[in-house]
């Protein structure tokens, strides 16, 4: 599963859902944006979404929530449409926004059909091997006709006596290395 942003950037930040739980004791009341990532197997039709929920002035994973986009045909019928990726991160939260999942699909269907849409989008290029972002999605999937980027440091290192990023004024090692 990649995330959808990743071969359709503007749709991804123009159209990211993003919720303010308000009137629910089981969730505080604060955003939390839902992240949309897609299969990237050409020979899959899934059909599904997995919704990373992200707490987004904490900047911490919440829930991960696989949705299908019908009801599952057998032999999967026991699966259920929607449920917590088992595996992937869930925290205590994770069960009430399951919950509000399942009432935000049920009541928007605009919402439902903008995640089909977006899965038709990530379809025509995992499907196409002579789509332009092809060679993304063959590098990111660790084909082995496509050699790995090397990974380059964003800064300088922090060395434990330089003064601490977080702005503290101690030495690096003293605050938060410690």
């Amino acid at each position: 599963m990649i995330g959808f942003h990743f071969l359709f950037p503007d749709e991804g930040s123009n159209e990211c859902r993003t919720m303010i739980p308000v009137g629910r004791a089981d969730l505080p009341q604060r955003t939390f944006v839902f992240m949309e990532a897609y299969c990237a197997d050409p020979q899959c039709d899934c059909r599904r979404v997995m919704l990373n929920v992200i707490d987004a002035e904490r900047h911490v994973h919440v829930a991960t929530i696989n949705y299908a986009f019908a009801p599952p045909e057998p032999p999967f019928e026991g699966e259920g449409q929607m449920f917590l990726d088992p595996l992937n991160p869930q925290s205590a939260m994770s069960p009430a926004f399951l919950e509000l999942t399942a009432d935000m699909m049920a009541h928007d269907r605009a919402y439902h059909d903008r995640l089909v849409r977006h899965y038709t989008m990530w379809k025509r290029v995992v499907d196409n091997p002579s789509h332009p972002d092809q060679a993304k999605l063959r590098a990111v999937r660790g084909d082995p006709d496509v050699p790995p980027r090397p990974w380059r440091r964003p800064a300088p290192k922090t060395g434990p006596n330089d003064p601490c990023p977080c702005g503290s004024g101690r030495k690096y090692k003293k605050c938060c290395r410690a």
